[in-house]
């Protein structure tokens, strides 16, 4: 009698363990540029995407609805503080000053960033590369800004002016962690360049977005061991770049490779040009599985059954019609015949999340810090513009940790300015932005 009592409250314990709901231990915030939800369900598909499958599978995939100008500093502005660009202040990628367009800087961001608020509350962070960034601002932990890693002196004789990137300062938090990043990015890759297939045929702007992203994932990855955050934002650029440089040959490959019925594509009454069909035309392909195994090395260092990652992105891509005119910089409206999409996406997994789920209604960028503020257990501002997307989470989840509000974080103390901080790499920085189409 006392053993099958034993073995009764065993298993009472278990089912309680196992049904009961926690906040997780650590939260990631992977920030993808451009990530598309068509692309990433396709590949993963045809298994070239194993670990986005898992997550897709376990988790939860939402598509994000993303206002006009679909601009990546405004849109992820919105997902990092929870606010509209009216609100936060970042309205494009340059702002006027002294008759000069200057690149927007962490100075003009008017609303406090996930991490600002997390690490006010306690929370340790780590964030690395996003934009607006810059200056780095001290934070409960360590900040990587989108000024940390320079160009080669190939790209700068290429693309864009020389600068003295090492007179730069503020260009991480603490600063010394600058010398830390540049060493493990270099010295201790946790993936080489010399890895990744068809690294060869990237020219000098290609091969620069690559390289930076290692650069920003070897070290920033490096440094989340180092620092061991409960809250990690990291960010990652390239297949933005790669997909304005290379959609079109990417939509051929595709159309050509694997089915001709793709009803996304609607490439066939374009002429393809003559390289279409070379390997060319796999590297934007090659751009997510670099994402891919990236998401896997994150995934090692955490454990779904009680930590969470959330994966962001700020538009997608798509083909428009021929003659199509769009709003695509700053100064700037051209006929393009491929650009941003206005959807975005999120994939979710971990204990607050559904699995399987792939709700129909979408969310919005203003939603995703109220989201990782609710899921470390934090409350979140009721004048946030955003809401905590309760249709992506596990009931029990819901159930368990109802949403707790605070009236704001904006204290009031904060002095944001109206004018950007010129650096000597402004003049490298509207070149960059000019060979992406932004600026004149």
């Amino acid at each position: 009698m006392r053993f099958r009592f034993t073995i009764f409250i065993l298993l009472l314990l278990t089912s309680c363990g196992r049904d009961s709901a926690e906040l997780p231990g650590k939260v990631v915030l992977f920030g993808i540029d451009a990530a598309d939800r068509v692309v990433i369900e396709r590949m993963a598909g045809r298994g070239e995407l194993p670990h986005f499958a898992r997550l897709m599978r376990d988790g939860v995939i939402a598509t994000m609805l993303v206002e006009e100008p679909v601009f990546s500093p405004v849109v992820w502005t919105s997902e990092l503080t929870g606010f509209r660009p009216d609100a936060h202040g970042i309205t494009s990628f340059t702002r006027m000053a002294d008759g000069k367009r200057v690149p927007v800087t962490s100075n003009l961001r008017a609303r406090k960033s996930v991490w600002e608020i997390a690490g006010d509350e306690g929370v340790e962070v780590g964030v690395v590369g996003h934009w607006v960034t810059w200056p780095a601002e001290p934070v409960n932990g360590f900040l990587v800004s989108n000024y940390a890693f320079p160009p080669s002196p190939e790209y700068e004789k290429e693309w864009t002016p020389t600068t003295d990137w090492d007179s730069i300062g503020f260009r991480t938090y603490p600063a010394d962690i600058l010398d830390d990043f540049r060493s493990y990015a270099k010295n201790s890759p946790l993936v080489r360049t010399d890895e990744v297939p068809r690294a060869s045929l990237l020219d000098t702007a290609l091969k620069h977005y690559f390289e930076k992203d290692m650069a920003n994932l070897n070290g920033g990855v490096r440094l989340f061991d180092e620092y061991d955050p409960r809250f990690l934002t990291i960010y990652m650029e390239s297949i933005d770049f790669f997909q304005h440089r290379l959609w079109l040959l990417h939509e051929y490959y595709e159309f050509r490779k694997y089915d001709k019925d793709m009803a996304p594509l609607e490439v066939p009454e374009r002429e393809p040009p003559a390289s279409a069909w070379t390997e060319m035309g796999a590297l934007v392909g090659d751009s997510y599985r670099l994402a891919d195994r990236w998401l896997g090395i994150l995934l090692e260092r955490l454990d779904l059954s009680r930590d969470a990652i959330v994966i962001v992105s700020d538009h997608g891509f798509e083909s428009f019609p021929p003659g199509t005119e769009r709003h695509i910089g700053d100064d700037r409206r051209q006929v393009m015949p491929f650009w941003h999409s206005d959807r975005a996406l999120l994939i979710a997994a971990g204990p607050p999340f559904r699995a399987g789920g792939a709700p129909d209604d979408p969310i919005r960028p203003e939603d995703v810090t109220p989201l990782v503020l609710h899921i470390l257990g934090l409350a979140v501002g009721e004048d946030m513009d955003g809401e905590v997307p309760l249709r992506l989470l596990d009931p029990r989840f819901a159930e368990a940790f109802p949403v707790r509000t605070v009236t704001t974080y904006e204290t009031g103390d904060e002095e944001r300015e109206e004018v950007p901080i010129a650096s000597p790499a402004d003049d490298a920085m509207r070149a960059m932005l000019k060979s992406l189409g932004y600026l004149d």
